[in-house]
């Protein structure tokens, strides 16, 4: 009894680091990071926290609305974080995470602030955009009513070409 080699996925998701993804990732990384330490530093003295401080507006308690908003924050944060240490970790969930996360982050952020912050909004999306993209391994064409996986293998010139084709289904 034979066995038939199965075909291989056709995306890979497993992060190939550039150097785009490097800069990006790395920028987003300490960006986030610093936000993070600013939440942290933020919920640990909630009680001199600006708002209240100047505007004289009492000291959050634990279950206010502002106090909730930035444990929320604080967990988003701690997630992006995380998620862009798997990045450069290569494990394949990293970019999975870092991509939900971040939306979710520039939603919540949106919907707590307004659209006042437009560059912070700019710059996540940029964030994403840069680090989002999925590898191709196998492109799929239609030849003679068939179609074929063809395999995708990058030169060393940085651009990509069709390696070699593989029929995926029997007549």
């Amino acid at each position: 009894m034979t066995m038939k080699p199965r075909e291989s996925k056709i995306f890979d998701l497993k992060p190939k680091l550039t150097t785009a993804m490097k800069l990006a990732a790395s920028f987003a990384i300490t960006y986030y990071g610093l936000l993070l330490i600013f939440e942290v530093v933020t919920v640990v003295f909630r009680r001199y926290y600006f708002d209240t401080y100047y505007f004289n507006q009492g000291e959050m308690s634990l279950g206010s609305r502002e106090f909730l908003v930035q444990i929320i924050q604080l967990a988003l944060s701690i997630i992006l974080v995380f998620s862009l240490i798997q990045i450069f970790r290569k494990k394949v969930y990293g970019k999975a995470l870092f991509v939900g996360f971040s939306i979710l982050l520039i939603v919540f952020q949106f919907f707590t602030t307004g659209l006042v912050p437009l560059m912070k909004y700019a710059l996540e999306v940029l964030l994403v955009l840069i680090i989002a993209p999925i590898r191709v391994k196998k492109k799929i064409k239609m030849k003679d009513g068939k179609l074929r996986l063809e395999t995708v293998e990058e030169e060393p010139t940085g651009e990509v070409s069709a390696a070699s084709s593989q029929p995926s289904s029997q007549p």
